[in-house]
């Protein structure tokens, strides 16, 4: 760990900060594009039970449902009504990820048309959209994190039962990490000699109080902790970030992907 040491504290600044946009929206107009949906089974989810167009996909302590976008997609208000408020790109442009959002509910119009409402990776933190069900690949997730502040704590459960169990370090009193209810928008394996350590797991989160950081969002990541952004376990040193001393970020990182629910309790 040497070679960060000598890198200007800009560069420093802008690893803590998220990688791309919050989302690739761009000025609604012309059609929605329809493509033919489908589900496929999480590996780690506890069957591979496919999901049907009439299931229901809103997340509980044992199963939740991502939906990985395949075309660019509509984000309405409403499920089938009104004009699109934005479009969403079935990739990230900073990082070439893809998209995939967490389901919060799902509804079936007269019509037969299945629609999703999602959770989106922008500000407000309950920000949430209707999208077409054509327009995306639905995946079962038996997976789920729950971060408590009180007690510094991350557990991973899988089909609501304990998996991993770590002590974090939390952000400071005042930066503090927000609480709610959030999802896993993207994972980004760092270089080796990164201060984020081997993974940085980035959120639907922001802070609540920096909306903007080093050039960034103001997201909020699950990420390791090396040289200056060491923290042990139990502190309050970060910008809102949910520090997890190494080797135990490289334990969660398998265990997660994008769309796994992130609850953050008190």
């Amino acid at each position: 760990m040497r070679l960060w040491t000598t890198l200007p504290i800009l560069a420093l600044l802008l690893a803590l900060s998220s990688v791309g946009p919050a989302f690739a929206q761009t000025p609604a107009g012309g059609t929605d594009p329809t493509t033919t949906g489908v589900v496929a089974a999480d590996p780690n989810a506890a069957t591979d039970t496919a999901a049907t167009a009439s299931g229901d996909y809103r997340p509980t302590k044992k199963v939740s449902y991502a939906a990985r976008l395949i075309t660019r997609t509509g984000l309405y208000a409403r499920a089938g009504s009104g004009k699109p408020r934005g479009v969403l790109a079935p990739w990230i442009s900073d990082t070439g990820n893809s998209v995939e959002l967490l389901v919060l509910d799902n509804t079936i119009l007269a019509t037969g048309e299945s629609w999703l409402k999602v959770r989106l990776p922008s500000r407000p933190n309950t920000a949430s959209a209707w999208i077409r069900e054509s327009n995306v690949i639905l995946r079962k997730n038996a997976m789920r994190v729950e971060i408590s502040l009180r007690r510094h704590l991350l557990r991973v459960f899988r089909s609501g039962h304990v998996v991993l169990r770590l002590g974090v370090a939390l952000g400071a009193s005042a930066t503090p990490t927000p609480k709610g209810h959030f999802a896993v928008y993207q994972k980004i394996r760092e270089v080796w000699w990164s201060p984020l350590g081997p993974w940085a797991i980035h959120l639907t989160a922001h802070s609540n109080v920096l909306f903007e950081f080093a050039g960034g969002p103001g997201r909020v990541a699950i990420h390791g902790a090396r040289g200056v952004l060491w923290a042990a376990a139990g502190t309050n040193p970060s910008h809102g970030c949910i520090r997890v001393p190494d080797p135990g970020i490289r334990r969660v990182a398998p265990l997660v992907s994008p769309g796994t629910p992130v609850d953050i309790v008190r």
